[in-house]
């Protein structure tokens, strides 16, 4: 395997994980403003 073949497949997989990675950090981003949003409705932060 030649070094244009590893950075071909390195460049296949790197935006996938990148893809991935954003959306589960998005997903957790919303989940913990869900959770604080809803706290505050409730009233008080803990």
């Amino acid at each position: 395997m030649n070094y244009q073949e590893g950075l071909t497949l390195f460049e296949a997989i790197l935006p996938k994980a990148v893809g991935i990675t954003i959306s589960y950090l998005a997903f957790i981003g919303i989940q913990e403003f869900w959770h604080e949003f809803v706290v505050a409705c409730k009233g008080g932060y803990q």
